[in-house]
């Protein structure tokens, strides 16, 4: 027998090299095609409904359900595509908290058809939790991080509309949920007012419904001017029956915001408050300033001295 060397060898295996993947690629065809006729088992996800009473309401969330079936490959895919399903009707009988639901094979309804036979439901017994249903309106928290662009700001904050939205659930649950909050944003280099609906968060709800999952978040963002007012005079609130005076008895104000709204500030919409805590011993008091919603104002001397006039 003559030697085969390596340059032999792969001439050998080089040749006719198309019609060797061919027919690999057909036995691989082949045993595909077999495999999947050949019978097996195969456990599915079983979608589960549950009606409750009337009145009553379901305060957890129902475990994964699963159903054994046999059959071939080629069907038990079709399963997975759409899955089988098992609707109950809870009867209006039930008095207590706990219901003890019974689950069989004869109950799973079939998406499409499919050669397929049912073996097996795991679990067999859920224990279900109800609870008397109840209502309530509680306000949305917008979890909202806004940071405008240099030169711009937000002014008036964030609003919410709706402000508040409806739950509804077992009450032992929608009792102890006070506020709900949108999930977190953050929205940089802004130079606009902002008007964009947010998803409420609900990670956390279970089986509670809302009236609505989204909310949509205002805020006034725009470029930053400035206007100044002279002579606002400085308003004292201290101990009743005592006449007050104030050095300096005006003063200067800094308006910021957006152009369009300084424009329409009047001098009666800003005021300058000075809060003595004394009797009507001279006392320096730190001015707290205001105005317009929207609009940031600022004293330039930010304190004065004020005392009881000297006559009283």
């Amino acid at each position: 027998m003559n030697p085969i060397y390596p340059r032999d060898l792969r001439a050998t295996l080089t040749a006719n090299w198309p019609i060797k993947v061919t027919a690999l690629g057909l036995a691989a065809l082949l045993w595909a095609v077999t495999e999947a006729e050949e019978p097996t088992t195969q456990l599915v996800p079983v979608n589960l409904e549950v009606a409750p009473p009337e009145g009553r309401v379901l305060s957890f969330r129902i475990p994964p359900v699963q159903a054994l079936y046999a059959g071939s490959s080629r069907e038990l895919i079709k399963l997975f595509a759409s899955p089988p399903t098992i609707r109950v009707q809870l009867p209006d009988t039930i008095s207590g908290a706990s219901y003890s639901l019974a689950l069989s094979t004869d109950d799973l309804i079939l998406g499409r058809d499919a050669d397929v036979q049912a073996q097996d439901v795991q679990p067999r017994t859920i224990n279900l939790i109800l609870d008397d249903v109840a209502s309530r309106t509680v306000p949305v928290v917008p979890l909202v991080r806004i940071r405008p662009d240099s030169g711009f700001a937000v002014f008036s904050g964030v609003a919410v509309i709706p402000a508040s939205v409806e739950i509804t659930g077992p009450r032992r649950i929608v009792e102890q949920i006070d506020t709900l909050r949108t999930i977190p944003i953050e929205l940089t280099r802004v130079t606009a007012p902002i008007r964009r609906g947010v998803e409420i968060d609900t990670a956390s709800l279970g089986v509670v419904r809302l009236s609505r999952r989204s909310v949509v978040i205002l805020a006034e963002v725009g470029r930053i001017s400035e206007r100044v007012i002279m002579g606002i005079p400085v308003r004292i609130r201290g101990q009743r029956g005592i006449s007050w005076t104030s050095e300096p008895p005006a003063v200067t104000v800094t308006l910021s915001g957006p152009a369009n709204r300084l424009a329409t500030v009047t001098r009666d919409s800003i005021q300058v408050i000075a809060s003595p805590q004394g009797n009507g011993a001279p006392e320096t008091v730190r001015l707290r300033a205001s105005g317009p919603l929207g609009i940031e104002v600022a004293a330039t001397r930010d304190s004065a001295v004020v005392q009881r006039r000297r006559s009283d």
